[in-house]
């Protein structure tokens, strides 16, 4: 028997197909589109209001960004929901305020609503790794496996450390903190 349903692709189908610029397998895993996110943003749009802030650690507290409709520009799409004491790298972002649906406008004065999502990313370096995810990555590099009822089978490790990404940016444009953001809201 042969089940067929009528209609479009599914929402996961058209937000796979609306990835303009490829990006790391492992930072999709863990950052990438969700069915719930709401459509692609053009970043050059944006015309609220516009917040600056300075950031002096890393990570921000941003736990994903999402690139425009086009590639290009970043779209703040998730931040922690809390400071866990004073001074957590993590919270900066829910302490300034930071908020999902804010366009990355500016990085220490240079306009990046145009500059490629996958360049963003690797000039802020801002990615959280949660302790779930933490734990998952550090398995991985010890080649434990993870099915522990069977103890047979080796994991492959073929996979770079963890914390390495599976996607090799241009050049390590990291940049140096104190970084001031401006972002703009839709």
């Amino acid at each position: 028997c042969l089940f067929a349903f009528v209609g479009g692709p599914s929402a996961a189908t058209r937000r796979g197909a609306l990835v303009a610029r490829p990006v790391g397998v492992d930072y999709l895993l863990r950052n990438g589109p969700k069915d719930a996110d709401p459509p692609l943003v053009d970043p050059t749009a944006a015309s609220g209001a516009i917040h600056e802030v300075t950031f002096k650690k890393r990570p921000f507290g941003i736990k994903r960004y999402a690139p425009g409709k086009d590639g290009t520009g970043a779209v703040v799409m998730a931040t922690t929901e809390k400071s866990r004491y004073p001074g957590d790298p993590q919270g900066q972002a829910v302490v300034a305020g930071v908020q999902p649906g804010w366009v990355v406008k500016t990085v220490n004065g240079d306009d990046v609503t145009r500059v490629r999502f996958e360049d963003i990313m690797e000039s802020l370096d801002d990615e959280v790794l949660d302790p779930v995810e933490a734990l998952s990555l550090n398995l991985k590099e010890a080649g434990t496996p993870f099915d522990f009822k069977d103890g047979s089978h080796k994991v492959d490790t073929s996979y770079g450390a963890a914390g390495e990404s599976s996607f090799q940016f241009g050049g390590g444009n990291k940049v140096e903190l104190p970084i001031t953001i401006q972002y703009q809201e839709m």
